[in-house]
């Protein structure tokens, strides 16, 4: 397992951007923990679902331009999560820990698909994607889908992810008046973090991309990233602050066995 980054300057300065997302991403989280089905919790960032959720097929187009039919990935483990590219803080990141558990599988890669359901289809045309995936070095490694606004609402709805638009300002007046109420803010530790399990090299990269591509109104959002078997089930979510190590650990699970 990767060891815990150092805290440096950088990751002090990058933290300051998730925790001003952190209500969002951890509102979202807990919505979509609310409505779907009961979860075994486990010790770390994962929980394993008791009964294993089916995903209702869809087409959508991907970074490249072609059509992504879900269906399409059975056979293999799918890596699942849900992304912008204006996104500020934890998005980048969790980017990079798919490119980074892809890598770790080596050879087993082989049988695992990435895909990235969009959360801002108003602003994530098909080229913006393909700017997005180019930059994070994921443009031939994973499939990141966007279709018509009503399209992806209906989806976010399927899969029960909250999927909120909202302005800086909202965000600022959130964490003020959490601030005045006397309610603390999630305090996170290094492996309590988006950062977790990543390398300082990679940590800036994420920053870079994330101040290349931020800006405008925001998206707060469920961000769990779902490991689904090689029959299309959603089998264990982890949050976040799973490194990519503990996601390889996951996909290993449900990989066909040789």
């Amino acid at each position: 397992m990767p060891r815990p980054m150092k805290p440096s300057t950088l990751s002090i300065i990058v933290l300051t951007g998730v925790v001003l997302g952190a209500v969002g991403y951890l509102f979202g989280t807990l919505m979509t923990s609310a409505s779907g089905p009961a979860v075994k919790t486990a010790q770390g960032p994962g929980a394993v679902y008791d009964t294993p959720v089916p995903i209702a097929d869809f087409t959508l187009a991907d970074q490249t331009g072609q059509p992504f039919t879900f269906s399409s990935a059975r056979g293999k483990v799918v890596v699942m999560a849900f992304l912008f590219t204006h996104c500020g803080d934890v998005c980048p990141f969790s980017a990079i820990k798919m490119r980074q558990t892809l890598e770790q599988l080596g050879e087993a890669g082989k049988n695992v698909v990435l895909v990235v359901v969009d959360t801002d289809p108003e602003r994530d045309t098909v080229p913006v994607l393909a700017g997005y995936s180019r930059e994070l070095g994921l443009f031939d490694k994973w499939h990141m889908v966007t279709g018509p606004l009503a399209t992806m609402q209906k989806l976010y709805q399927t899969l029960k992810i909250t999927v909120i638009k909202e302005n800086d300002e909202d965000v600022q007046s959130t964490v003020k008046n959490a601030s005045d109420l006397g309610i603390s803010l999630p305090q996170k530790d290094k492996t309590d973090s988006p950062l977790f399990g990543l390398s300082d090299s990679q940590v800036l990269e994420g920053g870079h991309v994330a101040k290349k591509y931020s800006g405008g109104y925001q998206i707060a959002h469920s961000a769990p990233f779902w490991v689904v078997d090689t029959a299309g089930q959603v089998r264990t979510s982890l949050d976040v602050s799973a490194s990519p190590a503990q996601i390889v650990e996951a996909v290993r699970a449900y990989l066909p066995k040789k």
